[in-house]
């Protein structure tokens, strides 16, 4: 429950760090919950309104009927939980290389019943490769701090997402196109090309999202 000082000062629920983390910390802020990662914020309000935008953008409703979903980067959940209001029969399958970030997702963010989620604690480049399951959508939220690490965009990695794909499936991706990743995003839309049939950007602020499929 939200402290009614959150609107007034950002409260402190938790801070600490973790081997792939130098500093995490979640906050209180006005009525929400905010997890940032070495500095960057990677949940909140702000991170809710980008993906709903990207959502919204690329047309994903409930007409699709997912059933299993592949996420990479569990974060505080927020992509998690706008798949599961919109599909909520959906299994997601949530991958993360720090276990502290999954505990801190799960203690803090993701506190309803959360039995249609199983958490993995995995290097996801090495996941990819093992999945023997298809998935009607792989979303990749990768982030460390405010860098998206450069394993992301080769077409070593894109491609394995590419095999975890129902014949319908969908890749969602949210990327970044501010400072170096400007010339980044466009290697990396260029890789997408070559890898899938369709692909589409949406582009707000510091983040390019990417919707990509096989047709």
């Amino acid at each position: 429950m939200s402290s009614i000082l959150s609107y007034l000062l950002p409260q402190k629920l938790t801070e600490c760090s973790s081997k792939y983390n130098n500093h995490i910390r979640v906050n209180d802020e006005y009525g929400m919950r905010k997890l940032l990662v070495n500095g960057s914020v990677q949940s909140g309000r702000y991170i809710q309104s980008l993906w709903k935008g990207a959502i919204k953008k690329f047309g994903i409703s409930k007409d699709l009927a997912w059933k299993n979903i592949l996420v990479f980067g569990v974060g505080g959940g927020t992509v998690i939980d706008i798949l599961h209001e919109k599909f909520p029969n959906a299994r997601i399958t949530a991958v993360d290389i720090d276990p502290m970030i999954i505990d801190i997702a799960k203690k803090y963010f993701l506190t309803r019943d959360c039995s249609y989620i199983r958490f993995v604690s995995a290097d996801a480049k090495a996941y990819v490769t093992k999945t023997e399951k298809q998935y009607d959508c792989i979303v990749i939220d990768i982030f460390i701090g405010n860098a998206v690490p450069d394993f992301v965009k080769t077409k070593e990695f894109i491609g394995n997402c590419r095999k975890g794909l129902s014949p319908n499936g969908v890749l969602l991706v949210n990327y970044l196109q501010d400072r170096e990743y400007g010339e980044k995003s466009k290697e990396f839309n260029r890789t997408l090309q070559s890898i899938f049939s369709r692909v589409l950007d949406y582009r707000r602020a510091n983040n390019r999202f990417f919707n990509a499929s096989i047709v």
